[in-house]
């Protein structure tokens, strides 16, 4: 066993792995793609297996791979209790986490909220991932993910977050040129503002088909601050949740006592890292911003 004197071998291994790229994985640890190749190279020449089938797409794991990822999360598991037991003889929570959000959460909810965490933990460096696209927890692209769509297979914590509704809104602007909006059934004669429907998107946030059978749709945007935007400057209505539209006044509410649509958010990490200080702390801080907001969610 001496030959293997190098955990780090095993983090390039783990990073391939769950990248299923060289080039992804070197991003991730922060080092040139040939110096994850020659990693690779070399605890395969150790263990005496080809751990990956090479592609033009990519790395994929053998039988051997595979085998093998199983012992190596078990020895980072490993670590990171032990890392755990002894950072718990200090209030002091050191190190950074990696939160994956939706980018409307992730921006409105959260970022707003980083400066109290950082108050009281200032050595804890939160990584704040917002964007349209979910990062993946089986690549380890975050820590923790905030998502409608929580991973139905794997070791993970999953806890229900709450539930969001979406109301139509329009700006005051665009809502003075038109006919008043009555009851859904209106909805259908106007233009809106939505997501891009390329299939880069989450099916989770293409829900104004649900509202309105066949939409009129004047702009699309991967970016739901784009499409805010869009609306405010009157180009159409849009389907918000009332974060994205909390303490504004360019956007009005229509038909404000009727959400249109209603979806759950979940929160979730990998075992081995929710059991860390760190995580339960950024976890539990997460709770605790929708809790401080009724106004928004349902929980």
């Amino acid at each position: 066993m001496s030959k293997f004197n190098d955990w780090t071998d095993f983090q390039f291994f783990l990073a391939v792995a769950r990248a299923g790229k060289i080039s992804k994985a070197g991003q991730r640890l922060g080092v040139e793609h040939s110096t994850v190749s020659r990693r690779i190279d070399r605890l395969e020449a150790l263990v005496g297996a080809v751990l990956f089938d090479r592609s033009r797409s990519g790395y994929t794991l053998t039988d051997a791979g595979r085998s093998l990822v199983n012992h190596v999360e078990a020895m980072e598991s490993a670590l990171h209790d032990a890392i755990e037991s002894t950072a718990t003889r200090s209030s002091r929570v050191v190190g950074t986490v990696r939160v994956g959000t939706p980018e409307a959460f992730g921006v409105c909810v959260l970022a707003p909220r980083l400066a109290q965490l950082h108050a009281v933990q200032p050595e804890l460096h939160v990584e704040l991932i917002a964007q349209p696209q979910y990062p993946s927890l089986v690549a380890r692209e975050v820590d923790v993910v905030v998502t409608l769509d929580p991973p139905q297979a794997g070791r993970y914590t999953i806890a229900r977050l709450a539930e969001i509704d979406y109301f139509v809104y329009g700006s005051p602007a665009y809502l003075a040129r038109h006919p008043p909006i009555e009851s859904a059934h209106d909805l259908a004669a106007h233009p809106f503002v939505d997501y891009v429907h390329d299939g880069s998107m989450s099916d989770r946030f293409l829900v104004l088909e649900e509202v309105v059978s066949q939409p009129q749709r004047v702009m699309t945007s991967s970016s739901i601050l784009a499409q805010r935007a869009a609306a405010v400057s009157g180009m159409g209505l849009i389907l918000l949740t009332p974060y994205v539209v909390e303490g504004r006044s360019d956007l009005v509410c229509v038909l404000p006592e009727w959400p249109q649509i209603t979806r759950k958010l979940w929160l979730a990490a990998p075992n081995d890292l929710f059991r860390t200080k760190r995580v339960r702390l950024t976890w539990d801080f997460i709770l605790q911003a929708v809790t401080d907001n009724p106004q928004c969610f349902r929980r």
